[in-house]
């Protein structure tokens, strides 16, 4: 990039900083999108004002959102990159190299099957999550390390809440069970690589402490006549269900509860505690699913979408209700083909009446992720898609293409007969109007 901006400097030694790094952002997105080098786009140019220059770069950028939206809504953060950032995709096991644990966690079945598990790492007792990270920064090569770290702590204050929604937007009235932060899995669009802030997987010891506090008489209907209540949101729901078999738990918990469903978020197929235990149909194994091209490029280290799909399908064999989660939708060339591919692929291989619900979402973000995924992912091309900045600073598709691609994946379901409920993530009411209730 050193060498982009010193051209530009060059060519318009007028621009000053403000002006240059928009110009150099702009260049840098269309040239990636072009597929040409940013030197050799910058030669293309002819035109030396800065605010037409602007506007034609911006044309070029954002053809579909370019002159329809706000100029505000294009966000143009200063170009930093750092190829020592780059992620990691290789395929390891999770093997962490430190174990941390506080001192109540020793007397823990967490803290003996990570003993047993991990015998050759280094176990530390601290005094908390909290005290150890006092005082230490957090960078984007922390979070890339994450997996060399493992924290047994005691969860206090976030083992149950409302699912966290914009207030905007329409409320399903999902509620939260939190059983841990970080996850070993390397999607490029994860929102955890902008928020995370511990150095390492956190894992609580103490999920007994909820099961004896029981809070789900406080969970919603919303427009479910049922409670929903999962796991998923800060990590997967059992990618590391081996080493704490929480779904044990859980189940022989929620098997009690017929008034609620209990939700396991997941992309992993690590579904032998769930089978032990015995299906039940308030019992929900879920799986996020993408179309194949959008799985094989942007969500490494997981199972593909066959083999999460043949999880799902034994599941529903052994008794549980099953849910998919399209989420993010990514728009790309042969979006729509791709998407009725794994729609198509869902109702061929798992039994339709055993799925509740189907959620959509497209794909979205804070803005500051954007700089980190081009960091840790610079070849991937979700962020050549014309994303806009929102009232929330978070960036996503502009309104109508969202109402296209939920109209027309809903559209594909419910010719599929069933019976499952299609709903919005984070949508406002005049999308789900256009898109669902049209």
């Amino acid at each position: 990039m050193d060498n982009l901006k010193n051209a530009l400097e060059k060519r318009f030694p007028k621009f000053g900083i403000n002006k240059s790094r928009e110009i150099i952002r702009l260049i840098f997105e269309i040239s990636k999108i072009k597929k040409i080098s940013p030197e050799e786009f910058l030669n293309r140019l002819s035109e030396t004002k800065y605010e037409k220059l602007k506007q034609d770069l911006l044309a070029q950028r954002y053809p579909q959102s370019f002159g329809k939206t706000d100029l505000k809504s294009f966000y143009l953060p200063k170009l930093e990159i750092d190829e020592s950032l780059k992620a990691d995709v290789s395929d390891k096991l999770f093997y962490p190299k430190n174990v941390y644990y506080e001192k109540e966690a020793e007397n823990s079945f967490v803290f003996e099957r990570a003993k047993r598990l991990f015998a050759n790492a280094v176990f530390t007792e601290i005094e908390s999550l909290k005290s150890f990270a006092k005082n230490k920064t957090f960078s984007v090569k922390d979070f890339n390390a994450r997996c060399d770290n493992l924290f047994l702590v005691k969860e206090k204050y976030d083992f149950f809440k409302p699912c966290p929604c914009t207030s905007s937007v329409v409320n399903c009235g999902y509620s939260i069970m939190n059983l841990g932060m970080g996850c070993p899995y390397e999607c490029s669009y994860c929102f955890l690589q902008a928020y995370q802030n511990t150095a390492g997987i956190v894992l609580p010891y103490n999920i007994s402490d909820y099961l004896q506090d029981d809070k789900t008489a406080v969970s919603t209907l919303g427009f479910f006549n049922y409670k929903r209540i999962g796991s998923g949101e800060f990590t997967d729901s059992l990618v590391f269900d081996h080493i704490t078999e929480f779904s044990k738990n859980i189940v022989g918990f929620f098997q009690k509860k017929r008034g609620a469903f209990f939700e396991f978020k997941t992309k992993s197929v690590n579904v032998d505690n769930l089978l032990e235990c015995g299906g039940q149909e308030n019992i929900v194994a879920a799986w996020s699913v993408n179309s194949l091209k959008i799985q094989r490029e942007n969500e490494f280290k997981t199972p593909d979408i066959l083999q999460r799909l043949d999880a799902a399908k034994t599941c529903a064999k052994a008794g549980f209700s099953t849910a998919f989660h399209f989420d993010p939708i990514i728009y790309y060339d042969g979006w729509k083909e791709g998407y009725k591919e794994t729609v198509d692929m869902i109702f061929d291989i798992v039994p339709n009446e055993t799925i509740k619900w189907i959620s959509l979402g497209t794909l979205r973000m804070p803005a500051n992720q954007k700089t980190v995924m081009e960091n840790r992912f610079p070849n991937n091309d979700i962020l050549n898609g014309e994303l806009l900045l929102g009232k929330d600073y978070k960036l996503r598709y502009e309104k109508d293409l969202r109402i296209e691609i939920y109209k027309y994946i809903n559209d594909i379901i419910q010719s599929k007969k069933s019976k499952c409920i299609v709903y919005l993530c984070m949508e406002e009411a005049d999308v789900w109007q256009k898109a669902i209730n049209a």
